[in-house]
C-alpha cells in the first residue's frame, strides 16, 4: 500500500470518527430536549390529577389510590431530571492541542484526531449509556403513571359516593321548601 492510500485511509477514519462522535453528542443533546419536554408536560399532570380527584364526589378509597400513580410520576421526574443535570463530554480534537500538534507532520496529526475521537467516544458511552437509561426509566413511569391516572379518574366518574344522611336530609327540606312555596 502506497503513502497516498495510507493517507486517503487516514482522512477517512479521521472523518468517520468525527461523524460517530458527532453522533453521539446529538443523541445527548436530543435526550435533553425531550426530558425537559416531558418534564414540563408531566409536571401538570399532577396537580390537576390532584384537584380532579380531591375536588370530586369520588369514594376516599380512590382518592388514596392516586396516591400511587402520582408517586410515580415523582420518581419519573426524578429520573428526568438525572438527564438533565449537566455532564462533561470529550469532544474529541479540542483547542489545547494546536500548540502542541503544531509541528506534527500531517500523517501524525490525522493518527492523533482519530485517537482523541476514540478515546472521547468510549469516555463518552458511559455518560450517555447512563443518561438514556434514566431516560427509558422516566418514560416508561411517566406512561405507567398517566395510564393509572386516566383508569382511576374514568373509574371516579362512575363511581360516586353514597349520599349521606345529612345531605339527604338538607335536599328533602330545600324541595319541602320550594313546594310550599
Amino acid at each position: 500500500m502506497s503513502e497516498k492510500e495510507k493517507l486517503n485511509n487516514l482522512e477517512f477514519l479521521v472523518l468517520k470518527s468525527r461523524d460517530l462522535l458527532q453522533e453521539q453528542l446529538k443523541s445527548y443533546e436530543s435526550a435533553n430536549n425531550k426530558a425537559g419536554i416531558l418534564i414540563s408536560i408531566s409536571s401538570l399532570l399532577i396537580p390537576i390529577t390532584i384537584t380532579f380527584i380531591s375536588g370530586s364526589d369520588t369514594l376516599l378509597f380512590i382518592k388514596y389510590l392516586t396516591i400511587f400513580p402520582i408517586g410515580l410520576m415523582i420518581i419519573a421526574l426524578i429520573f428526568l431530571l438525572k438527564v438533565l443535570m449537566p455532564k462533561g463530554l470529550d469532544h474529541g480534537f479540542n483547542f489545547g492541542q494546536f500548540e502542541k500538534q503544531i509541528n506534527n507532520n500531517y500523517k501524525d496529526l490525522l493518527l492523533y484526531e482519530i485517537g482523541a475521537n476514540r478515546d472521547s467516544y468510549a469516555y463518552n458511552t458511559k455518560i450517555v449509556t447512563r443518561q438514556n437509561k434514566n431516560f427509558k426509566k422516566g418514560i416508561k413511569l411517566i406512561f405507567s403513571s398517566a395510564i393509572i391516572i386516566f383508569v382511576i379518574v374514568t373509574v371516579s366518574l362512575f363511581i360516586s359516593k353514597p349520599e349521606s344522611n345529612e345531605k339527604i336530609i338538607k335536599n328533602n327540606t330545600i324541595e319541602n321548601y320550594n313546594i310550599k312555596k
